[in-house]
């Protein structure tokens, strides 16, 4: 098996792991979440921020995935739809928390959207990685018999 594979397969199977980049992935939501435009980067492209939205919870979405697959069991759908509904909250109380902000508008659709859209590949993703990793292991063992 790879060192990427093995590297995976260590940190899919310790709860603490994504649990961890969760947690420090909720800090960066917080910390962008409450930066005043004058120290955001100018777009390059029109609707450049709903693809950084569609990002940046693609990779909440994986991670909460990860944490919520070792410490509740969740798989396939049910994990989808938990996933999606963690991150949906979590996205519209950024929202919300944005239109206090100077210079910031909030209760954008299109942003929480690009959100819920992003966690839920994430945690798409996250599955089919953990079935690739299965497969992999699963044909090793029989490999090695």
């Amino acid at each position: 098996m790879s060192i990427l594979l093995r590297c995976l397969h260590f940190a899919l199977g310790r709860p603490v792991v994504p649990a961890t980049l969760f947690g420090v992935w909720l800090v960066i939501l917080y910390q962008v979440s409450n930066r005043i435009p004058k120290d955001m980067p100018d777009m390059l492209v029109p609707q450049q921020d709903k693809v950084l939205h569609f990002v940046f919870f693609l990779g909440g979405g994986a991670t909460l995935a990860a944490s919520l697959r070792l410490l509740t069991k969740l798989q396939g759908v049910s994990l989808m739809v938990a996933v999606g509904l963690v991150m949906g909250l979590l996205g519209a109380l950024d929202e919300y928390n944005q239109q206090f902000i100077p210079g910031r508008s909030g209760l954008s659709p299109a942003d929480w959207t690009a959100d819920v859209s992003g966690a839920l590949a994430g945690s798409w993703f996250l599955i089919l990685l953990v079935r690739r990793l299965q497969e992999k292991a699963e044909w090793s063992r029989r490999r090695d018999v």
